[in-house]
């Protein structure tokens, strides 16, 4: 049995892991098409902000699957 600050600071690391990756793979995503041209930086902080949700939903699902198993031992 695992103590909840170890969660705690997993999610902590495991965010800042994700996000990274979530953002280059939503740069996969053609915006071009929904934004005006020449708007590459409203594009970018979409990206961006997106990223740290889905980062951070993506941690969080992942880590309380880890709870849920260790409170089941």
């Amino acid at each position: 049995m695992f103590p909840q600050s170890v969660f705690m600071v997993s999610r902590i690391i495991l965010f800042f892991i994700a996000t990274p990756f979530v953002y280059r793979a939503l740069q996969a995503v053609d915006l071009s098409k929904v934004f005006k041209p020449n708007a590459s930086e409203e594009i970018r902080f979409i990206l961006m902000i997106t990223s740290v949700i889905l980062g951070f939903l993506f941690v969080d699902a992942l880590v309380s699957l880890f709870e849920y198993v260790n409170n089941l031992f």
